[in-house]
C-alpha cells in the first residue's frame, strides 16, 4: 500500500503543472472606447486559475501596464509576438500570496515544467527587495543568479563612455533577468536597475542549468522566452535604424496610452517620466525628445504639464507611431 502511494506521488510530481481551461476573447473586435474595460471585466469574472486568451493585432504593452496598475499581483502574463503585428496574450488569475514554487510555475519557462522540477528549483531560491533606482547588476558583472521579477519594475539599460544612458526596456512581474549570462557563462549584457521598488526571486545559475538538463520542457521554455527577447531586440534595432525620433517617441508613449477614444489621462507612471528618460527610451538625446513632445502637443496628441506627459490621445498617437502623419523633425 505504501509502495503504491509513493509511486502515485511520484507520478503526480512528474506531471506538468495543471492548467485551467482557456477562455478566448477576440480583442480585435472590441471598440477603442472601452476596450480595456471589457478585458478587465472579463478578467475579474475568472475563477482562481482561470485563463483569458486574447488574439491581438497591436502591441499589448499598454494593456499590461494597465493591468499592472489596476490588478497588480493578481495575474500572470504571457505575450507572444508572432511577427507582422500579430500577438497572442495569455492572462491567468493567480493568488498574489502564493509561495515561491507557485510563483515560478506562472513564469514562462516553467509553465509546462514538471511539478517536481519547480519544487526542486524553489528550494534553492531566495528573495530580495530593491529600492527605486538601486542597481541590481551592472553590464559585464558576473552576477551568479537568474532572477524573476516578483513585483515592481526593472529597467534594462546601456551606459556609454560619455555617460549617456539608453534604455532597452522594462521587465515586469514574472519576467526573467540575466538569461544570457546564465546560459553562456559570460558577464551581464546590460545594466539592470529597479525602476520602482521591486522584489526579485533569485535562482542560482547552476540550479537552473540542472533543471534544463533534467526537464526538457524547461529548456524549451527558456528557448521560447529568449526567442521572444530576440524579436524585441530586432524591433528595437529596426526602430533605431529606420524610424525617426518623433515616431520612436510616439511608439514609446503608446505603452502608457489607455485604450480609449480622445484625450485621456495617461497610465500610472507616465507623469513621472522626465524628458531625459523618454529620450533614453527612444534612443535619442533630451533636446530631440523635447522637440518631439512639443510637436505632439501642438498636434493635439498629448497634453503636457511642465514638460511632463499627463494625457494622451491613443488614436492620434498610433498615427504618429505608424508614421502616417509624422514627417521627420
Amino acid at each position: 500500500m505504501q509502495a503504491r502511494t509513493a509511486r502515485r506521488q511520484e507520478e503526480i510530481l512528474s506531471m506538468p503543472n495543471p492548467r485551467a481551461a482557456t477562455i478566448s476573447l477576440d480583442s480585435r473586435s472590441l471598440p477603442d472606447t472601452n476596450r480595456n474595460a471589457i478585458i478587465l471585466d472579463a478578467f475579474d469574472r475568472l475563477q482562481m486559475g482561470g485563463v483569458l486568451e486574447l488574439p491581438d493585432e497591436r502591441d499589448p504593452r499598454a494593456l499590461r501596464n494597465e493591468l499592472q496598475q489596476r490588478r497588480a499581483g493578481r495575474f500572470s502574463w504571457v505575450a507572444r509576438n508572432r511577427g507582422s503585428g500579430r500577438w497572442t496574450v495569455r492572462i491567468e488569475r493567480i493568488d498574489e500570496r502564493a509561495d515561491v514554487a507557485t510563483f515560478l510555475s506562472h513564469c514562462t519557462p516553467f509553465i509546462n515544467a514538471r511539478q517536481a522540477t519547480v519544487r526542486e528549483l524553489s528550494a534553492t531560491a531566495s528573495e530580495r527587495s530593491y529600492r527605486a533606482a538601486e542597481l541590481i547588476f551592472d553590464e559585464g558583472e558576473m552576477w551568479p543568479y537568474l532572477a524573476f521579477v516578483r513585483s515592481g519594475k526593472v529597467v534594462y539599460s546601456l551606459l556609454s563612455a560619455d555617460g549617456k544612458t539608453h534604455s532597452l526596456g522594462e521587465r515586469l512581474a514574472h519576467d526573467p533577468l540575466n538569461e544570457t549570462s546564465t546560459f553562456d557563462g559570460g558577464g551581464a549584457t546590460t545594466r539592470a536597475e529597479a525602476l520602482i521598488d521591486c522584489a526579485l526571486v533569485l535562482l542560482p545559475q547552476e540550479a537552473v542549468l540542472r533543471a534544463c538538463r533534467a526537464d526538457s520542457d524547461v529548456a524549451i521554455g527558456f528557448l521560447t522566452e529568449m526567442s521572444q527577447a530576440r524579436r524585441r531586440s530586432i524591433d528595437t534595432i529596426a526602430d533605431l535604424a529606420f524610424a525617426h525620433v518623433l515616431q520612436r517617441v510616439a511608439k514609446f508613449l503608446l505603452s502608457y496610452a489607455p485604450a480609449t477614444t480622445g484625450m485621456a489621462k495617461g497610465l500610472s507612471g507616465v507623469e513621472n517620466l522626465s524628458q531625459a528618460q523618454i529620450a533614453a527610451a527612444a534612443g535619442t538625446v533630451r533636446d530631440m525628445a523635447a522637440r518631439a513632445l512639443l510637436r505632439l502637443k501642438n498636434a493635439g496628441v498629448v497634453e503636457l504639464d511642465r514638460g511632463r506627459v499627463k494625457a494622451l490621445d491613443r488614436v492620434r498617437l498610433e498615427a504618429f507611431a505608424r508614421n502616417v502623419q509624422a514627417p521627420p523633425i
